[in-house]
């Protein structure tokens, strides 16, 4: 089954730049032959750009990366470092690490996510007219229980990892779990909030961003 590693580019958060990086760790840890793509509201020099179908803001488009695509598909945020091989996170049930906010409420955590199945039923179940207005961020909370974001939505509707999700391991965030050093069991490294990847001079994040690679 053909691979396409996918990213989501929507709005100015992120520049052209955040994706040939991403693009680069990807093709420096994954074994497997694969298409990269961005699903993206404008089209990116140099990388296979697909327009989004939809206009829906920020966080709230990678939903629809389960509607656009087929066959096998690894997913990164923009902001992770890629510190280890890739290859065995590559599932056919949807999978997605537990979320580790310190809040407590659990979910699933939609930084990297990998599925070779339909799951077009989870953007068909989103109604963009359910979004509230920005409080606390740049896309706004959704629907009774406003719930904050695409992986909150996916947990509604999909439950923790563990059942219908399957979990997924060696994803780490940089906030819990690196502040001594790189875990020896990382794949991923997710900079969720402040700071990102760029705004750090730990050794391996460096590293990790410093070289130049082509992707398959």
């Amino acid at each position: 089954m053909d691979l396409t590693v996918w990213c989501v580019l929507n709005g100015t958060k992120y520049a052209d730049s955040d994706v040939h990086m991403l693009k680069s760790m990807v093709a420096r840890h994954l074994d497997r032959p694969h298409t990269f793509m961005c699903l993206s509201d404008r089209e990116i020099p140099g990388i296979d750009t697909l327009i989004s179908p939809l206009n829906w803001p920020g966080w709230w488009s990678k939903l629809l990366l389960f509607r656009v695509s087929c066959g096998q598909n690894l997913y990164f945020d923009l902001d992770v470092v890629i510190t280890g091989p890739l290859d065995d996170l590559i599932s056919e049930q949807i999978s997605m690490a537990s979320n580790w906010a310190q809040s407590g409420h659990g979910g699933c955590q939609s930084s990297v996510m990998s599925w070779g199945r339909d799951y077009s039923y989870i953007p068909d179940s989103f109604d963009v007219d359910q979004l509230h207005e920005p409080e606390r961020g740049n896309c706004g909370s959704y629907g009774d229980k406003k719930l904050w974001g695409d992986q909150e939505f996916v947990t509604e509707l999909m439950g923790d990892p563990g059942d219908r999700v399957k979990p997924m391991r060696g994803i780490k965030s940089y906030k819990y779990h690196c502040r001594q050093g790189l875990p020896d069991d990382a794949r991923v490294v997710c900079f969720h909030g402040n700071p990102k990847p760029n705004q750090v001079s730990d050794e391996w994040v460096l590293n990790a961003r410093s070289f130049t690679a082509t992707a398959a």
